[in-house]
């Protein structure tokens, strides 16, 4: 079945478009071309692609469909018969010049490509020998990639799976492979220096990172396809999968000993000899907007910057993976960071403690990052996560969310550190 699949997408390409061809029609129809690959070699093929007719033209911009990828959500319209029809005499208002027709494009036509099956675009057979030939070297490439990657021969890996891209230019396990192996022989992250001598089989990248002059140790989350949201949470439905791409996000709360350092203050109402080990407490009482000009002030201090407040998604992945089992019910006041359990991830209070701010903007699901809700200077109000101290049991759930003023300062209000991933140097 493996073999056929590659087949499939190696041979389409050499019977309908050249390669570099192919390549730019898949960049053309975007999103689009994660799913529908061959529909998009078809379209590539005609001429539509040249007066600017593709997917959104004819099925509109069917953005829960693209967000669902289940095919739980159809896109927008789905023309069939006289509709499709309607749609070719839009631009073709006269008949065919061979059957002089005007009823139906289909008889001849595919939709999406107009390809008259009566004029193949190669001999029968033409094409797949090689194909085959390819389909076999690119398993062959990929097997001996794997080989070496399990061996710790990081060299002999990148040059197996960049061997294996040429014959499958495009495959995106093959880049992915060979992006690990690139990152296996040049760990070196700007701005972090690495814990311990764990790194992530599929991405090559170091588990557990600490920020160069802080002592914050940060956390890998691999990301991935994750499946976010609840049908049984009224603001958090409905259940979707959503991509994620890999990031660091702090093994603690910002504590008010790292607040105060950077900004020289402490907001915190719950501070002082009252409480024991004060400096590990998380800070709070601050507002999304003071959490921005704190990342702000931070990030100067970090050789290549990008601090900032995880997105949404990416916080609720990480609760997920870690499994949250440090929570905390009925609490009176915060507790020190580091003094429950922690998840599976090694993250500690992604359940109670403080709700943390989040980036997004409290917008329905579906999530789609691309919407402007991961805008900053936008207004409206801000996702918090986690839960606190202070809340019932039905908030602790990782789906859970909350809208809150970006200005608003309340004594259960925190934030946890998050940082894309950097590029080496």
């Amino acid at each position: 079945m493996a073999r056929l699949t590659v087949l499939t997408l190696l041979l389409l390409p050499s019977l309908a478009l050249p390669q570099a061809d192919a390549d730019r029609r898949l960049k053309e129809a975007g999103v689009c071309a994660r799913c529908h690959v061959i529909s998009v070699l078809e379209w590539g093929h005609s001429r539509h692609p040249n007066i600017g007719v593709g997917c959104v033209e004819c099925h509109g911009a069917s953005k829960g469909h693209v967000i669902d990828e289940r095919n739980n959500v159809k896109p927008d319209r789905i023309p069939r018969g006289a509709e499709i029809a309607a749609l070719c005499k839009s631009c073709h208002q006269n008949p065919c010049p061979k059957t002089k027709q005007t009823g139906s494009c289909q008889n001849c036509h595919h939709p999406h490509a107009l390809i008259d099956p009566a004029k193949p675009l190669a001999p029968a057979g033409e094409g797949v020998a090689e194909a085959a030939a390819r389909a076999d070297r690119y398993a062959l490439r990929m097997r001996e990639g794997e080989q070496s990657a399990a061996a710790g021969k990081w060299e002999p890996a990148r040059a197996a799976f960049h061997s294996a891209l040429g014959e499958a230019p495009g495959d995106r396990t093959a880049q992915r492979r060979l992006w690990m192996c690139e990152r296996r022989l040049n760990p070196r992250l700007p701005g972090f220096e690495i814990v311990g001598s764990e790194f992530d089989a599929e991405t090559g990248l170091p588990r557990v990172v600490r920020l160069t002059s802080f002592d914050v140790e940060m956390v890998l989350v691999p990301g991935g396809d994750v499946e976010i949201g609840s049908d049984q949470l009224g603001d958090a439905k409905p259940s979707h999968t959503v991509r994620v791409e890999p990031f660091y996000l702090a093994r603690y709360e910002v504590t008010q000993s790292l607040w105060k350092s950077v900004t020289g203050a402490n907001p915190s109402a719950h501070q002082g000899k009252d409480f024991p080990d004060a400096d590990r407490l998380p800070v709070e009482q601050i507002s999304w907007q003071d959490a921005q000009a704190f990342l702000a002030k931070l990030s100067e201090k970090v050789d290549g910057g990008g601090l900032r407040l995880p997105a949404a998604a990416e916080w609720e992945s990480a609760a997920r993976a870690g499994d949250g089992s440090d929570e905390v019910l009925g609490a009176a006041k915060p507790r020190p960071v580091g003094s429950g359990r922690p998840g599976r991830l090694g993250l500690f209070d992604m359940q109670g403690n403080v709700r943390e701010w989040c980036s997004s903007l409290a917008r329905p699901y579906p999530y789609d990052a691309g919407d402007g809700r991961e805008s900053v200077s936008e207004d409206g109000l801000r996702i918090l996560r986690g839960s606190a101290y202070i809340e019932p049991a039905g908030w602790f759930d990782a789906a859970a969310r909350h809208g809150e003023r970006p200005g608003r300062r309340l004594r259960w209000n925190g934030l946890r550190l998050a940082r894309a991933v950097p590029e080496a140097k």
